[in-house]
């Protein structure tokens, strides 16, 4: 009998089951065997051979890190300007490349946009992610993008449908994850217009100002795709930002649903941070004819996140642009001293703005656009460092909700007085170098480089 178990038990081991004493009679030991071998002496099916599934870029949008942390990224108006903030900051870029630098390149004489496909595939390839528009929904005389006489009430009526049909066919030849944008800083250097004012959509603040006028004369409702825009045409709001919120909504419309342009991810044009008595500032500098307290409450409905912002639908990143700045007497005529701004203080008009960003677009990830920390043109700066390493540990350890940044570079000709007179470039050997890489350095996890899709996989061509 010892025989017979040390046999079963011997035989057991060899065919991969174990038999206890203790746990197992002498007739399980020979059934789990004869069932072992019963498998063991079935036709064997050769495996499935495991192919990778290819990722459809196509379908893929830009989405947040989901560890949390911010998206690097740089503009690049001048040559080299991206390879010059990677070399200050010793880390690349996630967002823009060299190849596409803003959202403005490929415009013709006549405005209208052109997508180089080849150079966005070298910006593929180098892992980064680009930035496209349209017509900015600007419609000032001489915008340079977007054809003369551009106005929001055109585009809302198909006037311009078919170049934008050729455009998109120029973005679906690349068909890769792309940042879209819809217009820049409307309630900033789009402030003089909007989206426009009047019956058309053709005039200016100043004249909605001056004629007592900016309220009740836009109404979508006989619009094509009406439907788009039901809860738009309100007479108490400002009809500067409701054109806007209806061209955001077009312009998804027609690129993702009209389209198929699922890959494209929709901004929500870089709302600017203003300070916090910004708008009582503007309305003591209007002139003694105008009606201060109309004109104030026409700015304030126009300056309000929540009149402009388009709805979750149409937005995929909140995008605010933040620029920690001071104004210097030798760089603004008329200013006889310089006001040089607490850091505390920007930090508050950023919560100021947030707060409102959090009651219409609470699930929406936050991202800059535009982001300077400069000490107007000093390139090399202890101030300007000083707010680098402020700022940005600020942002890390109490905003998780912003998950990106892309740092501003004026072009030379812009950074004169009156006009940009700020030097946002960060470059290396300087003292805003040493601070913006002292905080890479010390979270480095809290910084990417390469941004994350929405299959939940990183840009397949770089790594953090």
């Amino acid at each position: 009998m010892k025989i017979h178990l040390t046999a079963i038990l011997v035989l057991s081991f060899i065919a991969g089951i174990w038999v206890s004493f203790d746990s197992s009679t002498p007739a399980d030991a020979q059934t789990r065997l004869f069932r072992k071998r019963q498998l063991q002496t079935q036709p064997v099916t050769p495996p499935v051979s495991q192919t990778t599934t290819a990722r459809d870029y196509s379908v893929l949008k830009i989405v947040p890190p989901p560890a949390g942390g911010l998206y690097l990224g740089q503009y690049e108006w001048l040559q080299n300007d991206i390879a010059t903030f990677e070399s200050a900051s010793g880390r690349k870029t996630a967002l823009w490349s060299k190849y596409r630098g803003t959202w403005a390149n490929g415009y013709d004489a006549a405005g209208q946009p052109h997508f180089d496909v080849q150079a966005a595939n070298l910006a593929w390839q180098d892992g980064k992610v680009i930035v496209v528009q349209a017509y900015n929904t600007h419609p000032a005389p001489g915008e340079s993008e977007a054809p003369e006489g551009f106005t929001v009430d055109k585009l809302l009526n198909g006037v311009y449908d078919a170049e934008l049909r050729r455009f998109a066919g120029e973005l679906r030849q690349y068909g890769k994850p792309t940042f879209f944008i819809s217009g820049r800083e409307p309630n900033g250097i789009g402030a003089d217009y909007f989206g426009g004012f009047g019956p058309i959509g053709d005039k200016s603040l100043q004249w909605a100002i001056e004629n007592k006028r900016g309220f009740a004369e836009f109404n979508p409702s006989t619009l094509p795709y009406s439907a788009l825009y039901s809860d738009i045409g309100t007479p108490q709001v400002c009809d500067g930002v409701e054109r806007l919120k209806a061209a955001q909504r077009y312009y998804y419309d027609f690129f993702v649903r009209r389209e198929g342009l699922k890959f494209l991810t929709f901004d929500s044009m870089g709302w600017a941070v203003h300070q916090l008595n910004q708008i009582d500032y503007d309305v003591a500098d209007l002139p003694a004819t105008v009606d201060k307290t109309y004109a104030k409450q026409l700015l304030q409905s126009c300056h309000s996140f929540a009149n402009f912002y388009p709805g979750d639908q149409y937005v995929d990143w909140v995008s605010l642009d933040f620029y920690m700045i001071d104004y210097y007497a030798k760089d603004w005529p008329g200013l006889t001293q310089d006001y040089v701004i607490p850091i505390d203080n920007h930090f508050a008009a950023l919560d100021s703005v947030l707060r409102e960003v959090k009651t219409v677009a609470p699930t929406k990830p936050v991202f800059f656009m535009e982001l300077g920390f400069p000490d107007g043109t000093q390139q090399n700066s202890n101030w300007a460092a000083q707010k680098i390493a402020t700022g940005l540990s600020r942002l890390i350890v109490g905003y998780p909700q912003i998950n990106g940044f892309t740092m501003w570079s004026a072009h030379p000709s812009w950074m004169i007085p009156g006009v940009f007179p700020f030097d946002c470039l960060i470059r290396p050997g300087t003292q805003q170098a040493t601070a913006l890489k002292n905080t890479i350095t010390a979270n480095p996890a809290m910084f990417h480089s390469c941004v994350y899709l929405s299959d939940g996989k990183l840009h397949p061509n770089c790594v953090n």
